[in-house]
């Protein structure tokens, strides 16, 4: 086997290739990259620290309090693996900040921006099947980290593993050393968030919403409860429990087909509510799920309708500017829906679009260009938050525009796509022989005609795949999967009868 680093780290199947040995080795490894950044004494470190307040750091050889924050999420064994590499950090010279209980991953980023940490290891796999589990490394900045650091770590994770070797210290005989402290940095994020969302004004809309939150036995029950309860906000909770199996095995996704059991809380309270001849309750319910380790977000209106991020993305963005005064350019990734680019148009804005991973976009929020950045995978965050994506504040910056525009989320949706839209998204997967497709790709985007279907293209992307934009905004995208042998095409137009059109005959022109 080999070890890969991908966009968010290295994720296996538990007792397979997740072992507790492999555990370590990668562990080392990322000591061993630290360990030689921190050689180059006098280096500054640029980092933000209490929602983007800018302030500088020096890594240094003799520097004792080289902090690493370990955390984990709520599968099968997590916390044990979390002690493994705390073992291996603490005997390689890190004070090990190691969190008391299962932690969302934007809470850790939140923690490494407050302590000036060298980083933190998350023990996650997010929203992958029970059976995963996975070593996520975030650098001092607090994103994702990029690939210059990510293949450093692969290539030393694999020379580990032909020559295995580490440091490694028992977790009860470091805590007794003070070579590691426990520590929760769950209140210091919900501040973060009370900063952010105003909650007077939710409060002020309880007569309208009833709040139905799925944390999908993940890791922001006890969290996004929390902020809710203490700012006196009434709401219903499903799957708040610890469940390694996600519920009968489910991946802890919040997508369309995992949130059944939302949908259903959500119909059988507005039809009770429909049904009610007293018209006293004027509540009506509508959902907000994260995933297993609460950096993505999904949404369902309240006829049980999943809202998908291509939407909620540039809807918030437009309530950003016009509801909440803060104005400024947003990113999306490659793939994204380009509704987003419509909405800054209105206001006179520009749009960054960058390669899949959110580690680009959060580079982008922390760099401070963006105002919102966000992906169609269900990834956003915001200026002076975490450069991470967060969906424990996802959710609650919908529940704030729902407050501030005092209408369903049905409607908004609709008022919204009939101000920006009409536009249709599709993604297929088509089987592919990667060296042929690598080895034509060049040529056939060269020749690609000048008029396609009718449709007249005006520029063409290679940032990541390869992107063909025509003059109504429609688009088509082709990538390789990273994982499997398919070639991902997506589109946007605006009709799905264009759309599909547009992709059948993009996937024939790729095949030929």
């Amino acid at each position: 086997m080999e070890i890969e680093f991908g966009t968010s780290g290295w994720r296996g199947k538990i007792a397979d290739d997740f072992t507790y040995e492999n555990v370590k080795l990668v562990s080392q490894a990322i000591c061993n990259f630290l360990n030689e950044k921190s050689a180059n004494v006098g280096k500054i470190v640029k980092d933000r620290q209490n929602g983007g307040i800018e302030n500088e750091h020096t890594i240094t050889a003799g520097n004792t309090e080289k902090i690493i924050i370990v955390g984990y999420d709520t599968r099968f064994l997590s916390e044990e693996f979390a002690k493994c590499a705390s073992g291996v950090f603490c005997a390689n010279g890190f004070k090990v900040l190691y969190c008391e209980t299962f932690t969302p991953t934007p809470v850790l980023a939140a923690a490494i921006l407050k302590e000036k940490a060298l980083g933190a290891i998350n023990i996650t796999a997010s929203h992958n099947p029970y059976n995963y589990n996975g070593v996520k490394f975030s650098p001092c900045w607090g994103g994702p980290a990029l690939p210059e650091d990510t293949e450093i770590i692969t290539d030393k994770s694999n020379e580990l593993l032909k020559n295995p070797h580490y440091k490694f210290i028992e977790f009860d005989e470091a805590k007794d050393k003070s070579l590691l402290k426990e520590v929760s940095f769950i209140d210091y994020y919900i501040g973060l968030i009370e900063d952010k969302i105003d909650f007077n004004l939710i409060k002020s809309n309880g007569s309208n919403i009833y709040i139905i939150v799925n944390p999908m036995h993940g890791t922001s029950s006890g969290v996004i409860d929390k902020v809710l309860k203490k700012n006196g906000i009434d709401f219903d909770i499903l799957n708040p429990q610890r469940d390694a199996f996600f519920g009968a095995g489910k991946a802890p996704d919040p997508s369309d087909k995992n949130l059944a059991d939302l949908k259903a809380r959500i119909k059988e309270y507005n039809d009770k509510r429909n049904n009610n001849s007293d018209g006293k309750n004027k509540k009506i319910a509508f959902g907000l799920a994260t995933d297993g380790d609460a950096d993505r977000y999904g949404i369902i209106d309240e006829e049980g309708r999943f809202v998908e991020p291509n939407i909620i993305l540039p809807m918030l963005y437009n309530y950003y500017i016009s509801g909440k005064n803060i104005k400024g350019d947003a990113a999306r990734s490659v793939a994204t829906s380009a509704l987003i680019d419509r909405v800054a148009r209105k206001y006179g804005f520009k749009i960054h679009e960058t390669p899949v991973g959110f580690k680009y976009l959060g580079k982008l929020i922390s760099e401070k260009k963006v105002i919102m950045a966000g992906e169609e995978s269900s990834g956003l965050t915001v200026i002076n938050h975490t450069p991470d994506k967060d969906g424990i504040f996802t959710c609650l910056l919908v529940l704030e525009m729902l407050s501030f525009y005092k209408k369903p989320l049905n409607s908004l949706v609709k008022e919204f796509m009939e101000e920006f839209g009409p536009i249709f998204t599709k993604r297929i997967n088509e089987p592919v022989n990667r060296e042929k497709f690598k080895a034509n790709i060049d040529s056939k985007m060269a020749a690609f005609p000048s008029i396609f279907e009718g449709k007249k293209v005006i520029n063409k992307s290679f940032v990541d795949g390869y992107k063909i934009f025509f003059e109504d905004d429609a688009w088509l995208l082709a990538r390789l999967s990273g994982t499997e042998e398919v070639m991902r095409i997506y589109g946007e137009a605006d009709t799905s009868e264009t759309l599909n059109l547009l992709i059948e005959s993009f996937k024939t022109y790729l095949n030929k």
